[in-house]
């Protein structure tokens, strides 16, 4: 399927499971990110961690798969899955996110079924939920990607990416507290496989029981909360359509909207 193709496909509202389809080559992945109806899955991954901080925003998902619904045609499940790295479900799950604090490892067998699960087509958004450089979260999630990657290394995603205009178009990137005005990524055979955010975008998204916001987002307030809003959204539908933005056909309409 063309590049072309997946953008005509999106445009017209044909079923986004094909799109999803085109980008898993593997195998030992279903080649769709939908349960029956064809629906979207968020899944939130477990890794243990000596904080014990696997899954610190259990309620954030419900309010992005809402807010998915409300602003895309992407239909996606009413709930999230959680999902452990041995699962053999992992494997059913093609986009992941896991948001963490304080040091962890993962086993032999653990980095062996990530490595293959993100070589065969599965996206996974790790966010360090800290909101500071050079963390315990932070060091782990650099030397066990090293161990289970040592031919590659992440590098600052390039704002002319997809990621940035798969649905918003963004200039900045969001947040509850700012750490880097950048994302960072590895690619595997030339598909962004891994994004890696040290903003605590999940906890943006954050509220308590009532529906109030749990933190407030530093240093820009809720225009901030808002870019943190629209990445995420951004992030979804990277993971959705792959880099049909990025098109040429694309390009004059995105350069005017931007200029604007």
């Amino acid at each position: 399927m063309s590049k072309n193709l997946s953008g005509i496909l999106k445009i017209y509202g044909v079923a986004f499971a094909v799109l999803a389809m085109a980008s898993f080559p593997c195998p030992d992945i279903v080649r769709a990110a939908i349960v029956p109806g064809n629906r979207f899955i968020l899944a939130q991954l477990k890794i243990k961690s000596d904080a014990g901080q696997n899954d610190p925003y259990p309620l954030a998902a419900r309010d992005i798969l809402a807010f998915l619904q409300q602003t895309t045609s992407v239909k996606s499940a009413p709930e999230r899955r959680v999902i452990a790295v041995t699962d053999p479900m992992l494997f059913q799950t093609p986009f992941l996110i896991y948001s963490g604090y304080g040091k962890f490892a993962l086993d032999k067998e653990e980095g062996e079924i990530l490595k293959r699960y993100l070589s065969g087509g599965g996206f996974l958004f790790f966010e360090d939920r800290a909101g500071e450089k050079g963390g315990s979260f932070d060091y782990s999630f650099r030397a066990e990607l090293k161990k289970i990657f040592p031919d590659k290394t992440l590098t600052i995603v390039p704002r002319e990416h997809a990621i940035f205009r798969s649905f918003y178009l963004l200039r900045t990137v969001g947040g509850r507290k700012l750490v880097n005005n950048y994302l960072e990524g590895m690619d595997i055979d030339g598909r962004t496989a891994l994004i890696y955010s040290q903003n605590d975008v999940l906890g943006a998204w954050a509220k308590d029981l009532f529906g109030n916001f749990l933190y407030a987002c530093q240093p820009g307030g809720e225009s901030q909360r808002w870019e943190s809003q629209k990445l995420m959204m951004n992030i979804i539908m990277y993971s959705v359509t792959g880099t049909y933005k990025t098109d040429s056909i694309h390009l004059p309409f995105i350069e005017d909207k931007l200029r604007r």
